[in-house]
């Protein structure tokens, strides 16, 4: 259900069963103490190398409603997006 968020086939959507990507994101992206990086939209510019942790995303937003990071919306989404899709 989560993948119909953004049904583009260039977008990947991963189901974090064992809460690795939850683990480094909320490292990286310094979540509040008692915080997990869940629920969030990481976008990366193209050609981006990986290693063993995640590049630093080119921006993320978060659907968490804390006080942290950018809070999603839609509309916010879809402009970031378009700003890479060609």
């Amino acid at each position: 259900m989560a993948s119909a968020y953004i049904p583009d086939p260039r977008a990947q959507h991963f189901w974090d069963l064992w809460s690795f990507a939850a683990k480094a994101y909320t490292t990286q992206l310094k979540f509040p103490k008692d915080s997990v990086a869940w629920d969030i939209f990481v976008i990366y510019k193209p050609q981006l190398l990986w290693g063993e942790t995640p590049p630093e995303p080119t921006v993320w937003l978060q659907d968490l409603n804390i006080a942290h990071g950018t809070q999603y919306s839609l509309k916010l989404l879809q402009a970031e997006l378009e700003k890479w899709i060609q």
